[in-house]
């Protein structure tokens, strides 16, 4: 393949994989398209498609190709599982990268869990429901030594803080 049809490609997959398109994501892939390329920013489409995609549909179908969940990308070392926590709404995203085998306690380069993410920078209080049931880490600390409650409580979601005080958090 060209670099000139592989970069197309690389855009095409990136651009449908963001907007939910399942049928041209599927169709670029078995046009040839590289499952484990990277965009500019260093995002692979598994990683678009955890932070991007209010559906569940796109990030099943890269799974089933054979997408890396488990790679993260070159600046922050975050994985699809703490990009998912950092932007999604939807919980159906957070159960299928678990299902797939992200590991929920993975840190990126701050030491970050994708709970500690979730807690600080996603509003949807239901993707840190759902890390914790899933057995997430909640005594976390990251680099800094910040705890899941710190920042909690830091961010102002009592909520949380009552969850994570009932769990034992520390």
């Amino acid at each position: 393949m060209s670099k000139r049809i592989d970069a197309l490609n690389r855009k095409l997959l990136a651009a449908a994989t963001s907007a939910s398109k399942a049928k041209e994501v599927r169709d670029l892939l078995k046009e040839g398209a590289d499952i484990h390329t990277q965009n500019d920013w260093g995002l692979t489409p598994i990683m678009l498609a955890a932070q991007y995609n209010p559906s569940v549909v796109v990030l099943k179908v890269l799974l089933e190709a054979g997408a890396d969940i488990h790679e993260s990308e070159p600046k922050y070392r975050s994985n699809a599982l703490h990009l998912a926590a950092n932007r999604s709404t939807n919980v159906k995203v957070i159960e299928a990268l678990l299902e797939a085998g992200a590991d929920l306690n993975a840190r990126n380069y701050l030491g970050e869990t994708a709970l500690i993410i979730a807690v600080n920078t996603n509003p949807e209080t239901r993707i840190v429901t759902a890390l914790l049931k899933a057995g997430a880490d909640f005594n976390a600390r990251d680099y800094q030594g910040h705890s899941v409650l710190e920042y909690a409580r830091e961010a102002k979601r009592t909520y949380i803080v009552n969850q994570l005080r009932k769990l034992g958090a520390e």
